[in-house]
């Protein structure tokens, strides 16, 4: 039964993205669904990108683990960094008419920052969806008994065949249709458990309910890896192209904002599901062999067959939306930023063949991240600082003042993509997924990351972008307006 779901939620998979490939004409077809969606369309795609692998599986199980501390970046952080987005950033970048806020780069700053912006940003997506891959593999083996490396060879297969053919506007309408179905799901599997031990809320201890993490000295984080903690998932995302193309597909600048408010809003309601199951599962003595696998456990053993399948399919859906996003997000600023500069010439159904195969290509490197990578939380934090502290400075400059111009933003993107990828311990962490994690222990401590390392890069770039504005003149009027 559980296999025949599976089926038939990919059969409606292929099916959506089938109908929706034949709208497809020109680029903005395929990449924003032709700028024809409404609010409530904006808000459900919007939610279901952020409401992945790390929502689902990776938060239940983390704040299980650790109690709310785990569930800083998800919901909490990640709404905040939604409601930002909607207030900084949705009207703005909707209104320059891009299709990429790599594009934006290239208006408002120059080649140079537009080329560094995109190599900085293509890696961080990648990462994002190897994560989202994981997740699905592990679900897959869960409810089928498969080996997990055999199902995410099988699931990454699908992802990337159904994203190649059907484009955004395939996933917002599977967004919509499977995102209702997981919000339903979810709450009657939380309504279940308080309904079989009686609301057991009071089972929750006290020392639960803290948002000051653990170091792995077992002793509480200090201030500033907690900030650290939070500003990852509120800074680090809100340059997002998994999140800005939905709002970028809007059908006006007004469309843009308000769909990204209600997604905020949807998704802090039901981000707070998963966080609510972890502690309550924790309450009433369930126990995971895997806390990547926390939620599906409980799930299977609290619900009858029919609604464990009927929540498992969604959870597969909605992490299908969300890898999908992620692997059109890394295709429009490849092709855009890098196959169109050097062949400006192509025509627009060349241009949709380019995304397509680019598509494909980064789900292939996804699968291959995913299958050397053990933890969906580890992948996503990686993917949410990755570079982005430089990438925010610029373009929240860019986007509201006239202050500063090429050099002042690539310095931002070199000195922030340092400082970040550094002070995260990104290249033990890479070294890791080749050599083992044992090994990459023994690594230099100037690869291992250093405490605050986000928060560095974000200062860091600050400091870089009003230094050289400061201290250099404009090579070229700024400010101009996209077309």
């Amino acid at each position: 039964m559980l296999a025949g779901a599976l089926v038939v939620y990919l059969i409606l998979q292929f099916g959506i993205a089938w109908v929706a490939s034949r709208t497809i004409k020109v680029e903005a077809d395929y990449f924003l669904a032709g700028r024809k969606l409404g609010v409530f369309a904006v808000a459900m795609s919007v939610f279901a990108t952020w409401f992945g692998a790390e929502s689902v599986m990776g938060s239940s199980g983390a704040v299980a683990a650790e109690g709310l501390a785990g569930g800083r970046a998800d919901p909490f952080g990640y709404t905040i960094c939604l409601l930002a987005m909607a207030t900084f950033i949705a009207f703005k970048m909707r209104e320059a008419g891009v299709v990429t806020f790599v594009d934006f780069f290239r208006e408002r700053f120059g080649t140079r920052a537009n080329w560094i912006a995109a190599m900085l940003t293509i890696p961080t997506s990648v990462i994002w969806a190897s994560a989202q891959l994981l997740a699905m593999g592990q679900i897959v083996a869960e409810m089928t008994g498969l080996d997990t490396n055999v199902a995410l060879m099988i699931g990454a297969t699908v992802i990337i065949l159904y994203t190649t053919v059907g484009g955004l506007l395939g996933d917002v309408i599977t967004d919509i249709v499977q995102g209702s179905i997981l919000i339903v799901s979810l709450l009657i599997l939380l309504i279940v458990i308080l309904v079989s031990h009686q609301f057991p809320l009071s089972a929750i201890r006290p020392e639960q309910l803290t948002f000051i993490g653990v170091g792995e000295d077992g002793q509480p984080q200090s201030m500033l890896a907690t900030l650290d903690a939070w500003m990852v998932p509120i800074l680090g995302s809100l340059v997002a192209q998994e999140a800005i193309s939905r709002f970028l597909g809007a059908r006006t600048p007004s469309v843009a904002r308000i769909g990204c408010y209600w997604a905020a809003g949807i998704y802090l309601v039901i981000g707070s599901v998963p966080v609510l199951l972890g502690l309550l599962g924790t309450a009433v003595g369930f126990e995971a062999t895997d806390p990547n696998r926390f939620l599906p456990q409980l799930a299977s053993q609290y619900l009858d067959p029919i609604m464990y399948v009927v929540l498992m399919g969604a959870i597969v859906s909605a992490i299908l939306s969300t890898v999908d996003t992620t692997l059109l997000a890394v295709s429009a600023i490849a092709t855009r930023n890098i196959v169109e500069r050097v062949v400006p010439d192509l025509s627009e159904k060349s241009r949709v063949r380019v995304g397509r195969l680019l598509t494909a290509t980064a789900g292939v490197v996804a699968f291959f991240i995913a299958a050397t990578g053990d933890s969906i939380k580890g992948l996503v934090e990686i993917a949410s600082s990755f570079g982005s502290s430089g990438i925010l400075i610029a373009l929240l400059f860019g986007l509201h003042s006239r202050f500063g111009d090429e050099r002042a933003a690539v310095a931002a993107l070199l000195t922030g993509g340092t400082i970040s990828i550094l002070g995260d311990g990104v290249p033990a962490t890479v070294a890791g997924w080749f050599i083992g994690a044992d090994a990459a222990a023994g690594l230099p401590n100037w690869m291992q990351g250093f405490e605050g390392g986000f928060i560095s890069s974000v200062v860091g770039a600050l400091i870089a972008y009003v230094g050289v504005a400061m201290l250099v003149k404009p090579q070229r009027p700024i400010g101009a307006t996209p077309a």
